[in-house]
């Protein structure tokens, strides 16, 4: 049986801080976060280098090139690879995200900027996040389009709309709704189990969906304790339905 070759990089005690690229599709950085490295380096010193390609594009340890720009670092400690394509925005991704995330896990907002930086589907749903984040939260966008939340598939870059009509169309009346009445009436988790009962039992019927809107204002318009129930208001949605489909 022939033993896989493990890939080595070599290490640069002092690579030049100036010639560092960061990535354009890391996540966000966090002030907090750099500033607690720059503290860490000055306490402690160097622990860990960063990582990065042969080009000086930053691969892991973006908070700490910030960190070292923070205390006018003129070099910096660094693993330097030559097997990452970086010019390949796919395969950088995946190494950033799969390094990053042994440092600090990724939250769903975090995937979701990243990944709308080269994915069609995920930049317009990440614009329909923008454009309503006072109203929706992210777990709420990724269930109203992608109906999976922050499964596997959606940190793999792979979610898809299936259905993107029926999609907006339920994105425009729980705006609206949630708008009108709150989130006190209208909470998250009853938005994420509204859409992911939607998608699956109800698939694009608008007749349907119009039915089911109707009824949920009801409940919003006379205070109905329902509406904030975790283990009623899917059985409830089930009623509902049953009760459009034997008119």
């Amino acid at each position: 049986m022939k033993t896989q070759e493990i890939k080595v990089g070599r290490f640069n005690a002092e690579y030049p801080v100036n010639k560092l690229k960061h990535s354009t599709i890391n996540r966000d950085i966090v002030e907090n976060h750099y500033q607690g490295f720059k503290n860490k380096i000055e306490d402690f010193g160097w622990l860990s280098p960063i990582t990065i390609d042969t080009k000086g594009n930053v691969i892991e340890g973006h908070h700490r090139a910030m960190s070292a720009e923070l205390l006018k670092l003129k070099t910096l400690p660094a693993y330097i690879v030559d097997w990452v394509n970086t010019d390949d925005l796919d395969e950088y991704q995946k190494y950033i995200i799969s390094l990053n995330n042994a440092n600090r896990n990724w939250s769903a907002f975090d995937y979701l900027k990243s990944f709308s930086r080269n994915r069609t589907q995920y930049s317009f749903v990440f614009d329909k996040y923008n454009e309503t984040k006072n109203v929706f939260s992210v777990g709420n966008i990724l269930n109203i389009y992608f109906n999976c939340g922050t499964s596997k598939q959606f940190k793999q870059g792979t979610a898809f709309i299936k259905d993107k009509e029926f999609s907006n169309y339920i994105f425009e009346n729980l705006l609206r709704l949630k708008s009108k009445y709150g989130g006190v009436k209208f909470q998250a988790f009853t938005i994420n189990r509204l859409c992911s009962f939607t998608h699956q039992k109800i698939k694009g019927n608008k007749k349907e969906m119009d039915f089911i809107f109707k009824q949920l204002e009801s409940l919003a318009k006379n205070d109905s304790p329902l509406l904030s129930s975790v283990e009623k208001i899917r059985p409830w949605l089930v009623d509902q339905l049953n009760i459009c489909r034997n008119k």
